[in-house]
């Protein structure tokens, strides 16, 4: 489990500087939820805010209103 873990986060971080503007600002759980959402679907309340650009990196880890 810890090398497909090691493999999928490693996959996670190109993923991101590919697609990001600033990949050095996405780090920790924001990162971390925004693959949860797009991967799993699960926790909605961060796909919604994504979605409409209500959320960004500058908001910091800890975001009011998570829901």
């Amino acid at each position: 489990k810890s090398v497909y873990f090691a493999h999928c986060t490693s996959e996670m971080i190109f993923i991101t500087h590919l697609l990001t503007e600033q990949p050095e600002k996405l780090a920790g759980p924001l990162l971390a939820d925004t693959y949860v959402t797009l991967l799993k679907g699960r926790n909605a309340w961060y796909g919604q805010m994504l979605a409409k650009g209500e959320l960004s990196p500058d908001m910091g880890d800890s975001i009011k209103g998570k829901g």
